[in-house]
């Protein structure tokens, strides 16, 4: 097995120790009783919003809360004097914690009375997640445990956040979609069946999401290499 593989198994393995896989599992189970059983009640962009605000986040809440308890437990300084290296302690908790979130939403998209676009919906929803995984990194360093991350992190990404709102507005303006949390709920919207947009608008934000979760990756490497002292 490679060292990223080795690495991969450790942080499912260490999320699994820790209970996420269970109680998030409960969660979406929760949520997918909600969704079939009120559905046809639900204002149609209820879901949308559920996904962008739970599904498509969740990972960077228990990305903190691993990284916390790492630090905590001195598992970081001893990955530090590994071969590891800050690419691979990023995507090997990226991966589990992103595939996460699209088979919670895979789940959910089920009990969706009008169908979702899957080919919209879940391409969105890992480069949702990719991108505060990302800002996630950045955050823990604000903060020295489990507890006053999950306070103040909220804090610090609900100016992020709220830009998104601007999905709501009718006919939704080309200078909006260039926000990549914007354009990340309005793709979410569109995948699950509330509002539509064109073809191009479509890959404009698909490619506005792509770049946001890209440049999030690479301040958060970035970090990581200076948290391990790393020159490369």
């Amino acid at each position: 097995m490679t060292a990223f593989g080795s690495l991969l198994g450790h942080d499912a393995r260490l999320q699994f120790r820790y209970g996420i896989y269970y109680a998030y599992a409960f969660v979406v189970g929760f949520y997918v009783v909600t969704i079939w059983s009120l559905g046809a009640a639900l204002p149609g962009w209820f879901v949308g919003l559920l996904i962008y605000t739970d599904p498509a986040v969740v990972g960077f809440f228990f990305l903190g809360a691993l990284m916390m308890l790492e630090k905590s437990e001195g598992v970081r300084a001893a990955l530090g004097i590994t071969p590891m290296t800050a690419s691979d302690y990023f995507w090997a908790k990226t991966v589990t914690l992103s595939t996460l979130s699209v088979v919670a939403v895979l789940a959910m998209s089920v009990a969706l009375h009008k169908g979702a676009n899957l080919l919209v919906l879940l391409p969105t929803v890992f480069l949702t997640s990719v991108f505060y995984l990302g800002i996630g990194v950045q955050v823990t360093r604000l903060f020295s445990t489990v507890t006053s991350y999950l306070m103040g992190s909220m804090l610090v990404l609900l100016p992020i956040v709220l830009p998104a709102g601007l999905a709501f507005i009718p006919d939704m303006p080309i200078w909006a979609m260039l926000v990549p949390t914007a354009a990340q709920f309005k793709l979410i919207l569109i995948g699950t069946n509330f509002g539509d947009a064109a073809f191009g608008e479509i890959v404009l934000m698909l490619t506005v999401s792509v770049v946001g979760a890209v440049a999030s990756v690479a301040v958060a490497q970035r970090s990581l290499k200076a948290d391990f002292g790393r020159a490369k």
